[in-house]
């Protein structure tokens, strides 16, 4: 969905933040909403996937499997990106997640 050259650039740059900051990163790769949304969940699930984010939702860390979670995205994403309100979503009940950042030594840093 996004070359590697490109995933790792993003990775690089969102590391410590919250999903709004991939959200906004992804607009440059994206000619409308729908295609936003899907290289978002690709990129979620590629994060997961790859050991450097954990999911978690008020305070619990959710162990579903990761096609589940971005079922639960698809599912709960606005229909339209007016309604993301600049990223303000990822910080609503309305997400399913927020994510935390696996650090060298194993632990997790939660934003």
């Amino acid at each position: 969905m996004l070359a590697n050259d490109r995933y790792q650039f993003i990775l690089e740059n969102v590391k410590g933040m919250a999903l709004d900051a991939v959200w906004l990163y992804l607009g440059d790769d994206s000619q409308s909403y729908q295609e936003r949304k899907e290289k978002f969940l690709w990129m979620l699930k590629k994060m997961a996937n790859d050991g450097i984010i954990r999911l978690a939702k008020n305070g619990l860390v959710i162990h579903d499997p990761i096609e589940d979670v971005v079922t639960k995205f698809r599912l709960a994403f606005p229909a339209d990106g007016g309604d993301l309100n600049n990223g303000v979503w990822f910080f609503t009940e309305s997400c399913p997640s927020g994510i935390g950042w696996v650090l060298q030594d194993g632990s997790i840093e939660w934003v």
